[in-house]
């Protein structure tokens, strides 16, 4: 089954548009694979560097396509063959792009193509359905129905890649934002294309995946499908946001995307209905250069994919297909392989049934060429389509090879001696193209599965065919042949049914005879040969036996058929046999959930299949879907047991597994929360770091941590309004009561940019959001209940551009942070002090909060521009800074000169400055003089004298020491004399030097 294709490009191409655009061959290093794998190379007949996707057909050939137009027919075994030549528009990347073949082809005949047409006037985007000519392989394409089209904007990132649904009822198809391409490295919200905003609006066809029946309307299982216009765009889309896609169907269930990035990565990921992958404000987990600053991407929250790769400089991400067969290692089996064309890497990526990656992207092969799509092979292997050899390469596992087995007929002309024989009968369990070599007897040979020879003697010799696989592994068979006899016959005498149900009797006769021995006696071998889709076969022997008639019951499962073998041999043992192939019974099971999930039908088998009628089915639903949804019921009985079995039944069969999110479950079960939140609007959207649903007066969310949380009301209108979860995150909690004031809360997980956030409301405040270090200040000083009390703002920038601030209700408060300083509060007359200062633009941010002095009387606090405040009861609040500052430090702050009684105030004359402070009884103050880069204390009854002289402007000018002791007293120095103090007489002194 072809479930993943794409177009890739060239390194200049990449630069230029984006995309492909077909190159020349290169020379390529050897594959370096895991050990025991190897490539098996098909032609596709498409030339060197054109190959952009492939396909095969139920009998193993293999449909290709290249760029300018070509489909080729490769059968197995076999060389190419083209069968069409489709006009194309072929402008920068554009061309023939993808193909897919229906499930239902053997009856059906029908082919889908996504290519660029030239129309005349316009180009257009256009995907096509054709009808196969020929009976086997096809020989031509015709009779084209149009199934979408729309107008091509640039020539990169168009429909890129159509898959058929299992289910045979609806296509897949992946179509870029096909927007002009320029380089991202000075990139600007205003040179971006903004055609590729498109991509985001689910009723423009651009960036998309679509997900549509036979005819081009959108399924009623889509995500915005309306009745009323099925063909418009929005019943169409399944999901949005894309830059340059590539799709994978699970056949267990599911859909992969990849998309190709721009600027910094390429991501692989699931695609859920109504979903918005984000680009182009997103690639990945990186905001997208340019586009990241215009108005559409603003608050644009995203999810993040399963895996990502950088950007290179010609990086291609292609594939997502699951490896569904036996043959490889246990530990690639259910894991899905992606391509990078860039790197020439095969890389395995693993997911559970919930969606949660179990094994991130790992490169296991390198030097696999050019891949411009991964597709899987009849057999199960993987296949990568190579540009650079335009070869499909087959990954194979040689230590589960089987061997194939030979078998021949011989059909004799005795009038010639030729033999005709025919090895059609030879197989292979691992549906591999054989390889034939004959040895006639007579000492020559030849190759071809059906070939005839002429002998020169009519005496009996022994031909032997040798049939050899990929892998070189050789089976034999031989028979007797007289070629100038005529050889026995038989005829089959095939039942009346031509399909049968499980255990139906398969009755065949046969009649045999010889020309010279007579009626000969018919040996019957009965096979069972069980081939599941997309694994090797296994082949048994059911039964033996002898007579004109065998009988046997058809197998009792599903994807069998019986292969009955008559043989007669005659006395020379010349032999002649024919088969009868009993095939089932049909009828397609249809396993579904209302939510993407990966539901096990048999032991792991496709969940939209044809089965054998009346062949028991297992069927297991998973208890969680790929989008966290939980298993609840099976629709049509409401069994909440999520494994059943069936018997299929000649009808059909669908079936559907009803999945209910945690969101779901929730507002189900509460009345109450019901009446909060109201009414559902629009789909539940997976963001961020989990699910959200919109509701007429709420929004309920979902994280795998947290569980389902509500916000409503006015918490909920200050939380869009800042961005919602894209700024925030989720909720953690609940509304809540908060603890002070009859206020209410959520807490949130917080965004990108702001840590731990919560939104607090009150009736007299409103709803104000406070979130990162400046949060958990406020709680580290016991939040709302604290000195601080409810937030009055939002978390708001200063005015420098620098800081961060919160306003509280109590005491004046605010808590101001820096990246340098930290989270601090300030509060009551301290705050109101810096306020009249003008805030951090005088006095810088604040590095303490308010701290209580070691006296136990004031308090102070500590600011970036080399200042301070102190307060005490007596003096209130002052600001000191500076020089002064410094001294004040030196002297021992509050101990030593006291509190300050003034602010920093210049002196007459802006000659200096000066901070006055109180210490018990006694007034002290710091001066500094213009020019000089220290301050000095003048204390006590020095001061005094020098107060009464006149300050700074008497005779002894500025202070030029601090005040010290002496064998008498003390002493304090100035510019021009100084003052002493007796100790012992209270005399006080001044003097000129």
């Amino acid at each position: 089954m072809r479930t993943r294709r794409s177009l890739i490009v060239s390194t200049a191409a990449v630069a230029l548009f984006g995309t492909v655009v077909a190159t020349a061959p290169v020379a390529h290093a050897a594959p370096a694979l895991p050990t025991g794998f190897a490539l098996f190379d098909t032609p596709t007949g498409q030339q060197a560097g054109d190959l952009t996707d492939a396909a095969y057909l139920p009998d193993g050939s293999a449909l290709t396509t290249g760029r300018l137009g070509s489909v080729q027919v490769t059968p197995q075994g076999g060389q190419p063959i083209q069968i069409a030549s489709l006009p194309v528009h072929t402008s920068g990347s554009l061309g023939l792009t993808g193909i897919a073949v229906a499930p239902d082809f053997v009856s059906s005949r029908a082919v889908y193509t996504t290519r660029a047409v030239s129309t005349g006037s316009s180009p257009v985007f256009r995907l096509s359905k054709w009808r196969a000519g020929g009976t086997g392989a096809p020989t031509s394409l015709s009779e084209e129905s149009i199934v979408l089209e729309f107008p091509v904007n640039a020539d990169s990132k168009g429909i890129q890649d159509v898959a058929a649904d299992p289910a045979g009822t609806s296509l897949w198809v992946a179509i870029g934002d096909n927007a002009t391409v320029r380089s991202h490295t000075d990139a600007t919200k205003d040179n971006v294309d903004k055609f590729a905003l498109r991509a985001l609006d689910p009723a423009q066809p651009t960036g998309k995946i679509l997900h549509v029946d036979l005819a081009g309307r959108g399924v009623p299982e889509n995500p915005f499908f309306d009745s009323t216009a099925p063909l418009s765009w929005k019943s169409r889309n399944y999901v949005s946001g894309l830059r340059d896609p590539r799709i994978a169907l699970d056949p267990r269930g599911g859909v992969v995307v990849t998309d190709i990035g721009w600027a910094a990565r390429h991501e692989v990921g699931l695609a859920f209905p109504g979903q918005n992958l984000k680009w182009p404000c997103w690639e990945g987990t990186t905001r997208t250069p340019g586009y990241r600053d215009t108005p559409e991407c603003n608050n644009v929250a995203n999810a993040g994919p399963l895996g990502e790769t950088v950007h290179g400089t010609a990086d291609t991400l292609v594939g997502g297909v699951p490896y569904t067969g036996v043959s490889y290692p246990e530990g690639f089996r259910g894991i899905h392989f992606v391509a990078n064309k860039g790197a020439q890497t095969l890389s395995t990526i693993g997911f559970d049934n919930k969606g949660t990656v179990t094994q991130p992207l790992t490169t296991v092969a390198s030097a696999i060429g050019d891949a411009v799509s991964v597709l899987t092979a009849p057999n199960g292997d993987i296949v990568l389509a190579d540009a650079a050899t335009s070869k499909l390469r087959r990954l194979s596992y040689k230590p589960a090879n089987k061997a194939p087995r030979a078998a021949f007929t011989a059909t004799t002309d005795p009038a010639t001696g030729t033999v005709s024989f025919d090895a059609s009968t030879s197989d292979d369990p691992d549906r591999e193209a054989l390889s034939y070599q004959w040895t006639f007897g007579d000492g020559t040979t030849g190759t071809g599965k059906t070939v005839s020879h002429a002998y020169s003697a009519g005496d009996p010799v022994t031909v032997s065919l040798a049939v050899s696989d990929s892998h070189g592994t050789v089976s034999s068979a031989s028979q007797t042949v007289v070629p100038t006899e005529a050889s026995p016959t038989l005829e089959l005498l095939p039942p009346t049914p031509t399909v049968f149900s499980a255990n139906d009797t398969v009755s065949v006769g046969a009649t045999a005879d010889d020309p010279g021995d007579g009626p000969l006696t018919v040996s019957w071998r009965a096979e069972r040969q069980h081939c599941p889709r997309n694994a090797v076969c296994e082949i048994n022997q059911l039964k033996t036996a002898t007579g004109p008639a065998f009988s046997i019951g058809f197998p009792n499962e599903t994807d069998t058929r019986v292969v009955v073998t008559a043989t007669v041999a005659n006395v020379r043992n010349v032999i002649a046999s024919k088969q009868y192939i009993a095939n089932p019974r049909l009828a397609r099971l249809t396993v579904i959930g209302n939510h993407p999930a990966q539901i096990k039908i048999g032991a792991n088998e496709d969940a939209g299949r044809l089965v054998t009628v009346g062949a028991p089915v297992l069927i297991t639903a998973p208890a969680a879907s790929l989008d966290a949804a939980n298993f609840v019921q099976w629709a049509d009985n409401q069994s909440t047991d999520p494994t059943r079995q069936i018997v299929m039944p000649s009808g059909g069969l669908g079936l559907r597994a009803d999945y209910r999110t945690p969101i779901q479950k929730r507002y189900a079960d509460e009345a109450a929360l019901r009446a909060l939140v109201g009414t559902p609007v629009g789909i539940e959207l997976i963001e961020g770091d989990g699910h959200w649903q919109l509701y007429t007066s709420g929004r309920l969310y979902w994280t795998q941590l947290y569980n389902v949380k509500a916000v409503a009301g006015e918490i909920l209108t200050k939380y869009v309004t800042l961005g919602a979860h894209a700024f925030l995150g989720s909720p953690k909690t609940d509304e809540l009561v908060a603890r002070a004031a009859n206020g209410r809360y959520n807490d949130f997980v917080g965004g990108p940019t702001t840590g731990d956030a919560s939104i607090y409301w009150t009736s007299s405040i409103g709803a104000m959001a406070i979130h990162g270090d400046i949060r958990a200040k406020w709680q580290a000083n016991n939040g709302e209940a604290g000195p601080l009390g409810f937030p009055t703002s939002d978390q708001l920038t200063t005015p420098d551009g620098i800081g961060r601030v919160n306003h509280f209700n109590n005491n004046n408060a605010s808590i101001y942070w820096t990246a340098t300083t930290g989270a601090h509060y300030v509060m009551g007359r301290i705050w109101q002090k810096w306020r009249s200062l003008g805030w951090e633009v005088f006095f810088g941010y604040p590095t303490t909060d308010e701290v209580a002095t070691p006296d136990g009387v004031g308090r102070y606090t500590h600011f970036s521009g080399n200042g301070s405040i102190y307060w005490s009861p007596s003096t209130d609040a002052f600001e000191i800074h500076g020089s002064i500052r410094d001294r004040f430090a030196a002297t021992g702050w509050q101990t030593g000169v006291g509190y300050p009684i003034t602010d920093e105030t210049w002196t007459p004359g802006n000659k200096g400055k000066y901070n006055h402070f109180r210490q018990g009884g006694f007034d002290h103050s710091i001066y500094w003089r213009s020019g000089t880069s220290v301050a000095w204390e003048v204390k006590g009854m020095i001061r005094l004298r020098w107060r009464d002289l006149g300050w700074e402007t008497s005779y002894l000018g500025f202070p030029t020491s601090g005040e010290y002791s002496t064998p008498t007293g003390k002493r304090s120095d100035f510019q021009f004399g100084y003052i002493t103090y007796n100790g012992s007489t209270g005399a006080i002194e001044d003097r000129r030097y």
